[in-house]
């Protein structure tokens, strides 16, 4: 069964006349009686009965042009939809991002792009590293902001920034004297380490491989929040990012002087998949705001 059978079908309903609706339709006679013929064939009952010139609905074609109309009010308010999902002026973006940008970087980026386009909203999901390539791969994503580490040939990607992570202790740490520390000390003390679920885990468990330590974990946290809380009551250290949210745990905060230990936030997206005009208008902000590319 064909669309414009169904189209075809409620025009010669409501006209009662297949002439009528063939000019209508702007369609000959015979194509309009083909279709209606075929469309009958299929469901395999008659649809209409004649009196005199005019074509009147029996009882199977009333019930059909009931469940018609319903089905055609749905379609076209499921291309209203798409148009105001991809309207550049008032669309909707997907966004994926790791659970760890979700207080401070995220917030400041939609209030950066919102107060230049107002009227846009964001559909947004918290995720974890492989379940955001994930909603990307199979297009319930637009756009995901996370670390580099499993973007593949299957995406773009471009660069954000980079921001420094630091070894945070609790205050009374033998530490916190400490203009910095190296990671080999690490080999020696309590760690409080994340799970593979967060994506930081990735970019610290790299560094450690770098430098062929294996730190002393005691406990591995979902969330970063957790992490900090445990630090601050003396279970342990943590390598971390020095967000705001962190920063309201009592905890020591030193650099880490080798190896480099930063944090690579970028924006990804599917190649081979043509991009809505909005989502050409976010991605154009995103070039802007964050003009270097790796």
């Amino acid at each position: 069964m064909e669309w414009q059978q169904i189209e075809y079908f409620i025009a010669v309903a409501q006209l009662q006349h297949m002439t009528n609706a063939a000019k209508e339709l702007s369609l000959t006679q015979s194509a309009l009686s083909r279709s209606i013929s075929a469309l009958e064939k299929e469901l395999g009952v008659a649809l209409f009965e004649r009196s005199g010139r005019s074509l009147v609905l029996n009882r199977y074609g009333r019930i059909f042009l009931e469940r018609a109309k319903l089905a055609l009010m749905e379609i076209e308010k499921g291309k209203q939809e798409i148009t105001n999902l991809i309207n550049p002026s008032a669309g909707v973006i997907s966004l994926s991002f790791l659970h760890m940008l979700g207080a401070q970087l995220i917030p400041s980026l939609l209030n950066s792009f919102r107060e230049r386009y107002a009227d846009i909203r964001f559909e947004l999901h918290q995720s974890s590293n492989n379940e955001l390539l994930t909603l990307i791969s199979n297009n319930d994503c637009d756009f995901g902001i996370t670390t580099p580490e499993f973007v593949n040939d299957s995406f773009h990607w471009h660069l954000m920034g980079k921001s420094e992570l630091f070894l945070a202790t609790p205050l009374n740490h033998r530490w916190v004297n400490l203009s910095s520390v190296n990671l080999e000390e690490l080999r020696e003390v309590p760690y409080v380490g994340l799970k593979t679920s967060c994506g930081l885990s990735f970019t610290i468990n790299k560094l450690f491989e770098k430098k062929q330590i294996r730190p002393n974990t005691v406990f591995h946290a979902d969330e970063l929040d957790t992490v900090a809380g445990l630090v601050s009551a003396g279970f342990g250290v943590a390598i971390l990012p020095k967000t705001l949210g962190l920063q309201n745990h009592p905890l020591v905060w030193l650099k880490v002087d080798e190896p480099e230990c930063e944090l690579t936030l970028g924006v990804v997206w599917k190649k081979n998949k043509e991009l809505t005009p909005v989502s050409n208008i976010f991605l154009s902000f995103i070039r802007e705001k964050y003009s270097t590319e790796c």
